[in-house]
């Protein structure tokens, strides 16, 4: 069964590219669902285990746990935390580059 994310339609179709470019077997969907979601923000808020926000930041634990639920790569997690301008915070383990 195929993965889904909500995307906010200004973002959805840059990520279908994205998810298709980087083989991950992820649907972008732009309607709202019980799992992960990806939003816009014009601030570095913090995302969390239920949203991503573009333009924001995101702990390494919080980036480590997404891409254990939806199955992405820790190496292609951190491509898609660059593809969103998400900063990686409180990493020393140097998983994201």
């Amino acid at each position: 069964m195929k993965k889904k994310i909500y995307a906010e339609s200004a973002i959805a179709e840059n990520l279908r590219e994205f998810f298709n470019t980087e083989k991950i077997n992820i649907e972008v969907t732009s309607e709202q669902a019980d799992n992960i979601k990806i939003v816009k923000c014009n601030d570095r808020r913090e995302s969390d285990i239920n949203t991503i926000y573009a333009g924001g930041s995101i702990s390494c634990e919080t980036a480590r746990k997404i891409a254990s639920l939806t199955g992405i790569p820790l190496n292609t997690m951190g491509k898609l935390m660059n593809h969103l301008d998400v900063k990686i915070r409180r990493c020393s383990l140097g998983c994201f580059k």
